[in-house]
């Protein structure tokens, strides 16, 4: 076997030239694909880094929001429920004043009822009692009572004051006066009280008689500006006035 060194240059040569040409159109083309590669991947990593940061940055924020909306719907029902404790009690006095403003009103009405209706009964008690005292007294009336009066005039007028006499009797002298009894009075009992009352009142008296019933019992002496009452209806009368005129019993 012989060795050829030119076809050893030749081959050398040849791989020279197959090593350059893959250099330069293989290795070189591979490893600037692989750096691109590798970049693109730190590229990738740093984006997913970043990425991973801004979630956690994003979470974390997500987790403060959370606990700030969870503290601020707490303190919310917090105000909510003492307002609405407030208000529930405030609802509660309102309706506490109420009643107590109707029942104060219906005890007032009551009280008002109650004395309206006492005063009625004894106002009707009154009027009753006055009734059946007249009643009474027209039955034990009797025409010869009239004289039992008589005194009473005299009396009153002889504890009279002469003044109040004079101003009875009309500034001319002469008076006029009427005598009436609850029963006629006969000529001698007129007698007696025409006597009686000009000795009192004078001379110059014009007395003249009449009768009423209604008197029950007793005179009325009536002049020229006054009248003097001495019979049990104008008595029965003043009580009933006497007696509606006090305070009622409670």
């Amino acid at each position: 076997m012989n060795f050829s060194w030119w076809t050893f240059a030749l081959q050398a040569a040849n791989f020279l030239i197959l090593v350059w040409l893959l250099h330069r159109f293989l290795f070189k083309p591979v490893r600037a694909i692989i750096a691109r590669r590798k970049e693109e991947v730190s590229r990738a990593l740093a984006e997913a880094s970043a990425e991973k940061e801004s979630a956690e940055r994003l979470k974390h924020e997500l987790e403060t929001r959370m606990s700030a909306i969870s503290a601020e719907r707490q303190k919310m029902l917090d105000e909510a429920k003492a307002l609405l404790s407030a208000e529930r009690q405030k609802i509660i006095e309102e309706a506490q004043r109420e009643a107590k403003r109707v029942r104060d009103q219906a005890l007032q009405r009551l009280e008002e009822d109650r004395i309206s209706a006492s005063e009625k009964l004894y106002e009707r008690t009154v009027e009753l009692a006055i009734n059946l005292a007249q009643r009474l007294l027209k039955e034990v009336a009797i025409s010869s009572i009239e004289h039992l009066f008589l005194p009473r005039v005299i009396d009153y007028l002889d504890r009279m004051p002469a003044e109040e006499r004079a101003k009875l009797l009309s500034r001319n002298g002469i008076s006029n006066v009427l005598v009436t009894t609850a029963h006629p009075l006969d000529t001698h009992d007129q007698s007696e009280w025409r006597e009686q009352l000009t000795k009192r009142l004078g001379g110059h008296l014009s007395i003249t008689f009449d009768a009423d019933s209604a008197l029950i019992a007793g005179a009325a002496l009536t002049f020229p500006h006054a009248i003097l009452n001495f019979n049990w209806r104008d008595c029965l009368t003043l009580a009933s006035k006497e007696l509606n005129g006090n305070e009622h019993p409670r």
